[in-house]
């Protein structure tokens, strides 16, 4: 099979993950101690993303960094200011042609319809897309371009807290 094929089947296993924060967070731009640090967990569930091939990317305003990095250490973290600030920084990241060469799905967990383009760039590129976003908020443009589509549980509703916040 050679090393390209070595390539292509690793990429089949493999996904990339963007999260905007401050869509889970439905539109807070900081923490809270109201919920528990698993709602992290179930996003990463919904989204699939627990392979160590994985690459996750959070995306949120600069005073949600700290949050971002407790409740996903090993991501990538980018940040944005200003409307629309951390969709830009996410949609930044990734230019989905080159993304078909190492994945085999792009998961957007966000309902925003700014990564409509974006979604359908990935699938013309061959990609799978996923989006995890809460039912209400998720856009109908960015719907109909997900190969799949996964609601948010209503108990994320409340605000993401870290583990360190847990504890105390």
């Amino acid at each position: 099979m050679g090393e390209q094929g070595t390539e292509q089947r690793e990429a089949v296993s493999r996904k990339i993950v963007l999260i905007d924060l401050e869509n889970m967070l439905f539109g807070k731009h900081e923490s809270s101690d109201d919920a528990t640090s698993s709602q992290s967990e179930q996003i990463l569930s919904l989204a699939e993303a627990r392979r160590p091939g994985d690459q996750l990317i959070v995306g949120c305003n600069p005073q949600l960094v700290f949050l971002a990095r407790e409740l996903f250490p090993s991501a990538q973290i980018v940040t944005g200011k200003g409307k629309d600030g951390a969709d830009l920084a996410l949609l930044a990241m990734i230019d989905p042609h080159h993304a078909a060469h190492r994945f085999s799905e792009l998961c957007i967990v966000s309902g925003d319809h700014a990564f409509t383009d974006l979604a359908r760039e990935a699938r013309k590129a061959g990609l799978g897309v996923r989006v995890v976003a809460p039912h209400a908020g998720l856009s109908r443009t960015l719907r109909l371009q997900a190969t799949t589509s996964v609601f948010l549980p209503e108990s994320l509703r409340g605000p993401l807290v870290p583990p360190s916040e847990l504890a105390a």
